[in-house]
């Protein structure tokens, strides 16, 4: 019976699309039609091949969904949400990348032997060039909403199955993923699944809003609805504006709802040249939802969020109850140079030559560990600078597998390769035209691609994956890297002649630990992490004590993390030694370690393993000495085997070999 039925099913698609005019009334949409046309003359499907739904392994897997986690995690919470409303129904959740691989998947684990033989599971390739007919194939070259409901699938195997599809766009408008919902079975009628689109739908929105304001922290977004009761808890069109009320970017739907205003060019345009209201007046109304009018009289209700990490209400600035205030956040809603400085006297002096380069077209190098902020610094460069109102791009070449790294710095042309987008890619060098390109982890970059990009810098121009058209392309480049990359140019793994190229200017971001203003630092970090809902905290002096003693191996980030989670357990209006993490409260723990039984003085002819200790340097404060002194009684019970004593004070190997660097801790048998 399935043998007839799959039958029947391939002679209809075939006789379709070799004959489409003489039906009158087409029984399947012109869109599907197009698309069964596409995928047997074009991609050369046979609708009855056997073959079941290709599925990445998990190392395959690894190489597309790592230079999107940051989206991913994002996203899950929405994937998890719209699974819990269908999974009763028999649906299983997708969400597929921009290659159509599907990076997450959520369904019953009792039917997950024959999910993954339908292909809806993890790793699955849903490409239409792959498939055919199918709601992420088709729906990646659609870029709209939309099912496909059983007979609709170009391949046979696949007919028995409905799926629905929505497309979720990055802030750059870039088709960024394709959130969908499949079921074994189904009614017959397609008009069953409306309500199961309207839903991915909506869930595809709540995910792209949310990554479109997780890329705006430090900006204003202004938030849009036609409704005004529905305008607090619903943004169907979403604005991000820099501190002098610019639009830096918008979500795809709202460029192309405001497409008819300033001939079409809203990128860059102050507010005021949208709306009837400046954005001192928008300003002044945060807080509160109010009316606002295009110039061409379309009404909307807006409301507008501040910079979460950067500008404190009034109200919630004096919510910071600390012995040190922490100093002004910007009012303007960007992390300007000044501000990254601080108290620094390295810094500062740094940022005085970052500002006298401005603007002249000198390529720049941040050096730093990880975790100093070097992205944060090549923002707030890119902020200062005449490019301000352009694209701020960023790339981790570490982050990008090394097969997928060239198409995403050059992108490439229809067809370049398969599984490419049908329409090509604009890659990231031409994103960033007008504006800036930061190179995270240049070290990383494979050799085979440093050449063109040393093109790129020298000609200005870029030649796309399967292109024979160079096209010109005007960016400021800023670089990063962790690793010494002079030594790198030294072995031959980077090209000497693209380091000089990029290597214009270079500045080194300080370590944490090494910070002249580390408390004022944290009174700052603590003011960026204090969220509306949070009651009045401050940092007790114990905590404070212990925070400023803390070497802070993974420099600022780490820190961040550690008042994220102090202000999560804190139950009362002061952080204090509890509240902080476990691997800082070992230091506490250092202090209260109880003395190891009394070691009798070797005689002077004792065996060379008695430990030769350089005295401590004067400038440790009271915690550092009590530190330094419990790791050395550590190290002498257990006769230097660091492990043992690491166990023993609390804290890991790699930490305790960090610290005896530090305090000069020297072991018998390296003197």
């Amino acid at each position: 019976m399935r043998y007839f039925k799959h039958s029947r099913h391939c002679e209809k698609i075939i006789s379709l699309v070799e004959k489409p005019s003489e039906s009158e009334n087409l029984p399947v949409a012109t869109d599907v039609l197009k698309s069964w046309q596409r995928s047997l003359q074009q991609h050369g499907i046979d609708p009855s091949r056997p073959n079941q739904v290709r599925i990445l392994t998990a190392r395959e897997l690894r190489e597309y969904s790592q230079p999107i986690e940051e989206f991913l995690s994002i996203a899950r919470a929405g994937i998890d949400n719209l699974h819990r409303h269908v999974c009763d129904l028999g649906y299983s959740t997708l969400l597929c990348d921009a290659q159509g691989i599907t990076v997450d998947w959520r369904g019953e684990d009792r039917f997950k032997k024959e999910w993954k033989q339908a292909g809806l599971y993890l790793g699955a390739v849903w490409t239409e060039c792959h498939e055919g007919t199918c709601s992420v194939g088709t729906g990646l070259i659609e870029q709209r909403p939309l099912t496909i409901h059983h007979g609709e699938h170009f391949r046979a195997l696949n007919a028995e199955l409905t799926c629905s599809s929505a497309p979720i766009f990055d802030p750059s408008g870039q088709l960024l993923a394709v959130l969908d919902v499949s079921a074994l079975r189904s009614p017959e009628s397609k008009d069953s699944q409306h309500l199961t689109l309207q839903l991915v739908i909506q869930t595809a929105h709540m995910i792209e809003t949310a990554y479109f304001c997780s890329h705006f922290p430090e900006h204003y977004i202004l938030k849009l609805n036609r409704c005004r009761e529905l305008a607090e808890v619903r943004n169907d069109f979403l604005l991000a504006l820099d501190g002098e009320g610019r639009v830096l970017a918008g979500t795809r739907k709202t460029l192309e709802a405001l497409a008819a205003l300033a001939d079409g060019r809203i990128i860059g345009r102050d507010i005021g040249e949208l709306f009837d209201m400046n954005f001192e007046r928008v300003q002044s109304s945060a807080g509160l939802v109010f009316p606002l009018r295009t110039h061409r009289g379309e009404g909307f209700y807006a409301s507008l969020r501040a910079p979460q990490a950067l500008h404190l209400p009034p109200a919630q600035a004096g919510r910071i109850n600390s012995t040190r205030r922490p100093s002004s956040v910007p009012r303007d809603g960007s992390l300007t140079l000044d501000y990254l400085a601080g108290a620094d006297a390295t810094l500062k002096a740094n940022v005085e030559r970052m500002k006298r380069v401005l603007d002249k077209n000198i390529s720049i190098m941040l050096f730093g560990e990880t975790g100093t902020g070097k992205e944060v610094f090549a923002r707030a460069i890119h902020n200062a600078s005449r490019r301000a109102g352009k694209p701020f791009v960023a790339v981790n070449c570490a982050a990008i597998p090394e097969s997928l790294i060239e198409s995403e710095l050059f992108g490439y042309t229809d067809g370049a390769f398969t599984g490419a987008r049908s329409k090509g890619m604009r890659g990231k060098l031409l994103q960033a035209d007008g504006g800036t390109l930061f190179l995270d982890e240049i070290g990383d970059m494979p050799a085979s691609l440093q050449p063109r990009l040393l093109r790129v810098l020298a000609e200005k121009e870029v030649i796309p994956l399967g292109g024979d058209r160079a096209i010109p392309v005007d960016i400021q480049v800023i670089c990063a890297t962790h690793r010494n990359i002079r030594q790198l140019v030294a072995s031959g793994a980077f090209r000497e002649d693209l380091f000089y190229r990029l290597n214009g200017i270079a500045f080194e971001l300080p370590p944490l630990r090494n910070r002249s203003d580390l408390a004022r630092l944290i009174h700052s970090a603590l003011a960026l992490e204090v969220e509306a809902e949070t009651a009045s905290v401050g940092i007790g002096p114990e905590a404070m004590a212990l925070l400023t003693a803390f070497d802070w191996p993974g420099n600022i980030r780490q820190l961040r993390n550690a008042l994220r989670y102090a202000l999560a357990v804190c139950d009362g209006q002061s952080i204090g030694i509890h509240d902080l993490p476990e691997e800082i409260s070992a230091v506490l723990h250092l202090q209260t370690v109880p003395p190891p039984p009394a070691i009798a003085p070797a005689p002077q002819t004792a065996s060379p393993a008695a430990p030769v200790l350089p005295a401590p340097a004067d400038d440790l404060n009271h915690l550092e000495r009590a530190e330094r002194e419990a790791i050395v009684q550590a190290l002498i019970q257990h006769k230097w085997q660091v492990s043992r004593a690491a166990r023993t004070v609390g804290i890991s190997r790699a930490t305790i070999y960090r610290k005896m660097e530090r305090y000069r801790i020297t072991a018998p048998n390296k003197i």
